[in-house]
């Protein structure tokens, strides 16, 4: 028995050559059959050629093709936070939508840091992927610096342009100037923020936003807290709000995440939602159906943004340097609708 199986672990791979004797076509037909061209192949014949790999158990050679093509049909994705719901339902999505396109996907998770972050590209570029993507934690500047002249890269949740690489991003203005001017017409004079990056970026769209909406209602802008894009972010941030002796009456946060720590500070201190504080979240996650009160969100659409990226990276003539997709504005019960 040891050495059956000893035989079985030993057993050679089966070549193009095996499959092409199988079918009794030459290796140029095999090639063609798994490579989809140059030339065509007739369907009978195609449908020989695939019968007998299967039965050979024979599986096309990713290190030959990328050789042999110069493609690796490889695509890497650097990961900022697995354990983010909204990035686990975004890359899910861009698999399915490379998988579709004959592409696998290398996944790599950064833990947000910046570090790690290079290390994954350096290792993606080794593996010579055909694509990078990433949203990244490095700064718009930085980015614009970087030698992304090695591979195709598509930044993710970046509505800027960056030299030399495409950019795929939820209308970030859109979003906050939605969900603020929704809570500003349930009558609650001004909007506390939640947002994951520090306070002084006045740059980032969501804020941007979030001003307009209060300029827009000639109100002033409400108190802005850094909440790290995490549940405890959420949960100390509005702990802190609460305890400022100005207890907020509504609060627009930057993720589901930040919203559900705001949600459980909110019921630890005896605080109702939507009665006493209303919130308004950004991701649209499934999480945010189940917690308590279901969250009134904006929907980042993580369909169309997986699509637009794919197409960024795989026909990039096609598709212009920066695509903007629009969220949408899911009522539920957090907001006092």
């Amino acid at each position: 028995m040891a050495a059956n199986n000893k035989k079985l672990r030993q057993r050679r791979r089966a070549t193009r050559t095996d499959v092409a004797k199988l079918a009794n076509v030459s290796t140029a037909v095999v090639s063609y059959v798994f490579n989809n061209g140059p030339r065509a192949v007739a369907p009978d014949t195609s449908k020989r050629v695939r019968e007998a790999a299967k039965l050979l158990n024979y599986h096309p050679n990713p290190t030959a093709r990328a050789l042999r093509t110069g493609y690796s049909k490889m695509l890497g994705v650097i990961v900022p936070d697995s354990s983010n719901p909204f990035s686990a339902g975004i890359y899910d999505e861009l698999q399915t939508v490379a998988m579709r396109r004959g592409y696998s996907v290398l996944f790599m998770n950064v833990r947000s840091d910046p570090e790690l972050e290079e290390q994954s590209i350096r290792q993606l570029l080794e593996r010579n992927v055909d694509a990078i993507f990433l949203s990244s934690s490095r700064s718009y500047t930085q980015l614009s610096m970087a030698h992304l002249e090695e591979s195709r890269f598509v930044f993710m949740d970046q509505p800027h342009r960056v030299a030399n690489a495409k950019s795929v991003s939820t209308d970030f203005f859109h979003s906050g100037l939605t969900a603020t001017q929704h809570l500003i017409e349930h009558r609650h004079c001004s909007v506390d923020m939640l947002f994951g990056g520090s306070p002084d970026n006045r740059g980032d769209a969501r804020i941007q936003g979030w001003y307009a909406a209060h300029q827009n209602a000639n109100l002033p802008a409400g108190r802005i807290r850094q909440a790290f894009f995490t549940r405890e972010g959420g949960y100390r941030a509005t702990l802190d709000l609460i305890d400022s002796g100005k207890p907020p009456q509504a609060i627009f946060a930057g993720s589901d995440m930040e919203a559900m720590g705001a949600l459980r500070a909110l019921h630890e201190r005896g605080l109702r939602i939507p009665e006493d504080v209303a919130i308004v979240s950004f991701d649209g996650t499934v999480d945010s159906l189940y917690t308590w009160p279901q969250l009134t969100t904006m929907q980042q659409d993580t369909a169309k943004i997986a699509s637009c990226a794919i197409n960024a990276a795989l026909e990039p003539d096609q598709v212009p340097d920066v695509q903007i997709i629009k969220a949408d504005l899911v009522i539920r019960h957090s907001c006092g609708c």
